[in-house]
């Protein structure tokens, strides 16, 4: 009977602690589970915003170098000479006025190319309403002329490496500036061939011959949905520098709501002001913009002083 009571004791202490055990286990699991939700919380919130402050500084960096780098390396600068279409191609007057940067708001007017420009490839809304954009027109290389174009349909210059047919280039003397299109490339005398001969002015040895670009910064629809159904917009740059269609690069996604403003002077102090109509920035003398915009919700602005 002793012996029976012994073991019966012994059955009784080992489930006992078999209990205990499991308890202590499933808390400490319990407790392993809470601790790897709270660091993985914690690591998707530092992992969300380390990303949103990534496309931040890219933005900025974007915004900065596309309003820095633009303009054409003509002697005589390009804002008081007569501009001329002579591409042949009807083009619209953006791309003869003579300012380097542009701001206004979108859509752009119906009667403009643009207006069906920036909406080609995409679905859905194509660019986001009520935003504004960046207009820069810039060269990508340039040459210089090595003999005289009096008026005809052939230039002949330094160099034609970086020149393709179907290419914009911008003329460029004292008096005028006209915007050619090369039709034929001559790579051993070095001579392109226009689609129209200049207008108005004779153009000399020495004479500035750009490959140009006119390029647009602005906000678009990807066509894609987010995990609550909103629209998907992303920053866009649109190109053109031929006669060719431009066409539209998607550069930073998640970015969405870029306003742009232009800083006056009053009193010594700083003014900003918003769009109402397409603005000449660099022509008027302003001193800077002001671009803002928002990543995945945080808004954010870059200042960029002209």
């Amino acid at each position: 009977m002793r012996l029976e009571f012994k073991k019966s004791m012994s059955r009784g202490f080992t489930l006992i602690g078999l209990l205990i055990s499991t308890a202590i286990s499933m808390i400490v699991v319990a407790a392993l589970i809470s601790s790897y939700i709270t660091v993985k919380n914690e690591y998707n919130s530092h992992k969300d915003k380390t990303e949103v402050e990534v496309k931040e500084l890219l933005v900025k960096s974007i915004i900065y170098d596309f309003v820095k780098d633009v303009g054409f390396a003509c002697k005589f600068g390009y804002f008081n000479q007569d501009y001329y279409d002579s591409t042949a191609d009807s083009l619209d007057n953006y791309f003869t006025s003579n300012s380097a940067i542009t701001i206004g708001q979108l859509p752009f007017p119906s009667g403009s190319s643009f207006s069906g420009a920036l909406e080609k490839d995409c679905s859905g809304e194509c660019f986001q309403a009520g935003t504004d954009y960046i207009m820069v027109k810039k060269e990508e290389s340039h040459t210089e002329l090595n003999a005289i174009n009096a008026l005809d349909t052939k230039l002949s210059v330094n160099s034609i490496s970086d020149i393709s047919v179907g290419d914009y280039l911008l003329l460029c003397n004292k008096n005028s500036i006209n915007l050619v299109k090369a039709s034929s490339i001559n790579t051993s005398t070095n001579i392109v061939g226009l689609s129209r001969a200049p207008q108005s002015t004779d153009y000399y040895p020495g004479d500035y011959v750009g490959k140009y670009s006119l390029e647009i910064l602005y906000i678009r629809d990807t066509g894609q949905k987010n995990d609550d159904g909103q629209n998907i917009y992303s920053l866009y740059v649109y190109i053109k520098g031929n006669s060719s269609t431009g066409k539209s690069y998607e550069l930073v996604r998640g970015v969405q709501d870029m306003q742009v403003e232009y800083a006056t002077i009053s009193n010594g102090n700083v003014i900003w002001n918003s769009i109402s109509t397409d603005t000449a920035i660099d022509t008027i003398g302003y001193s800077a913009i002001k671009v803002s915009f928002s990543v995945d919700g945080r808004n954010f602005s870059k200042v960029v002083n002209l």
